[in-house]
C-alpha cells in the first residue's frame, strides 16, 4: 500500500489539531456560559426572595399598627320600637305572668321545624321606648385608632363587646288579645297581662320589676356592658313577641326578662328562674346557653338574697321564649302574694341584693370580670 505523502500527513495533523483545539475552546465556552447562566439565575432567585421577604415584612409592619376602630356603642341609640302590645312573664304555680295563667305546655315538637324570621315586626305604638343603650364612659371611644398592643383594660374591652337586653315584665295596662305562642303555631296566648300585685303594699308587679330593671341596667352599664331596655316607663304597649324581637334585633348576648310571682297560696315564697325548653325550630338553638344562664342566675340570686331556693324551670309555653333567637332567662324575683316577701321586695336594700345577684350571674355568663 502506497503511503501518503509526508506533506499531506503533516497538513492533516495540523488540521486535526486546529479542529480539536477549536472544539475544546467551544466546549470550555459552553461550560463557562452555562456557569454564568446558573450564577445569573441564582442571583435572580435570590433577588426575588429578598424582595418578597421585604414585602412581607412591610405588610407585617403595617398590620402591626392596623387601625382598630373601636365603636363602643354597637347597639342602636334608640331601640327599634317593634311593639304593639304585651309583656312577658312565666306561669309558675299560681303565677299571673306572661299574659294569663296557663297549665298547658306545648309538645316538644309542636310548631314549624324552622324558625321564620321575625324581623320586620313594626310598631304601631308611639312613645314606646326610651331605650337605654348607654355605655360606661370607660369603654366609649369614637373610632379611635390604636395600636394592636393597646394598654386598654382587657376586661373593659371585652365588656364593651356585649349586649344585654333587659325586659321589665308586664306594663300598666294588659291586653288580652291573642298572639301565636311560637312561630307558625295555631295556639295563642294573651299578648300581655298587667301581672300580679303586692298583697301588703299594693305595688303592681310591672312597677316593681321596672325599678329593679333600671337598677340592674345602671350596674351593668358601669361595668361597660351595652344595655338595651324594652321599656323604661309603665305607659307602653308591648307584646311578648315584640319584646323578643327587640332582643333579636339587638343581637343580644343575653335577654333577661324580670318578673315577680303570685299565688293563691300566700305562704309560698322564694325565687326561681325560668328558661326555654328545647323545641325544634324554635328554641333548640338557644336552650343550652339559656339553661346555663338560668343556673348561674338562680345560684347568685339565692346567695345574694337568702331567699328560698325554688330552683330553675324549663318552659315550653312562654311566648317570649319561643320567639327569641338569643339566650333568654326569666327570673321570678319573689312572690308578691307572700306578705313578708312583698314587704322585702318593696325595699331598696332587698332590690339591691337582687341586682347584685343578677349582675354577677350575667357577667359570669358573658365571661366578663
Amino acid at each position: 500500500m502506497t503511503a501518503r505523502p509526508p506533506s499531506r500527513d503533516k497538513e492533516t495533523r495540523e488540521l486535526i489539531q486546529r479542529f480539536q483545539a477549536k472544539r475544546e475552546r467551544g466546549r470550555k465556552l459552553r461550560l463557562l456560559s452555562a456557569s454564568l447562566g446558573g450564577v445569573v439565575l441564582l442571583a435572580i432567585v435570590v433577588a426575588l426572595a429578598v424582595l418578597l421577604t421585604r414585602g412581607t415584612q412591610n405588610e407585617a409592619g403595617a398590620s402591626s399598627t392596623v387601625h382598630t376602630s373601636l365603636t363602643a356603642s354597637t347597639a342602636p341609640a334608640t331601640v327599634p320600637t317593634t311593639a304593639t302590645t304585651g309583656a312577658t312573664g312565666a306561669t309558675s304555680p299560681g303565677s299571673t305572668s306572661e299574659g294569663q295563667n296557663s297549665s298547658t305546655s306545648l309538645a316538644a315538637g309542636e310548631g314549624t321545624t324552622s324558625r321564620p324570621s321575625t324581623t320586620g315586626l313594626q310598631s304601631s305604638t308611639t312613645g314606646l321606648l326610651s331605650s337605654t343603650t348607654t355605655l360606661s364612659s370607660a369603654t366609649t371611644s369614637s373610632s379611635t385608632t390604636t395600636s394592636v398592643r393597646s394598654t386598654t383594660s382587657t376586661t373593659a374591652r371585652r365588656a364593651g363587646n356585649f349586649v344585654v337586653v333587659i325586659d321589665p315584665g308586664h306594663q300598666a295596662k294588659g291586653d288580652s288579645s291573642g298572639e301565636p305562642v311560637g312561630p307558625g303555631s295555631s295556639q295563642t296566648k294573651a299578648k300581655v297581662s298587667s301581672g300580679t300585685a303586692g298583697v301588703v303594699t299594693g305595688t303592681p308587679e310591672s312597677r316593681l320589676v321596672l325599678a329593679v330593671s333600671l337598677k340592674l341596667r345602671d350596674v351593668l352599664v358601669a361595668q361597660g356592658i351595652k344595655v338595651v331596655m324594652t321599656r323604661t316607663t309603665e305607659n307602653v304597649n308591648l307584646s311578648n313577641i315584640q319584646r323578643a324581637q327587640i332582643a333579636n334585633e339587638a343581637h343580644a348576648n343575653l335577654f333577661v326578662r324580670i318578673h315577680a310571682d303570685g299565688s293563691d297560696d300566700h305562704s309560698i315564697a322564694g325565687i326561681h328562674v325560668l328558661y326555654p325548653v328545647s323545641i325544634k325550630g324554635w328554641t333548640d338553638d338557644i336552650a343550652v346557653a339559656s339553661k346555663r344562664a338560668a343556673t348561674l342566675a338562680q345560684a347568685d340570686l339565692i346567695a345574694a338574697t337568702g331567699a328560698k331556693n325554688r330552683g330553675i324551670d324549663a318552659r315550653s309555653d312562654m311566648t317570649g321564649f319561643n320567639w327569641s333567637d338569643v339566650p333568654v332567662i326569666l327570673p321570678e324575683i319573689g312572690f308578691m302574694t307572700n306578705p313578708a316577701e312583698d314587704r322585702l321586695l318593696a325595699t331598696d336594700a332587698y332590690q339591691d341584693k337582687i341586682v347584685q345577684g343578677l349582675s354577677k350571674a350575667i357577667l359570669t355568663f358573658l365571661g366578663v370580670g
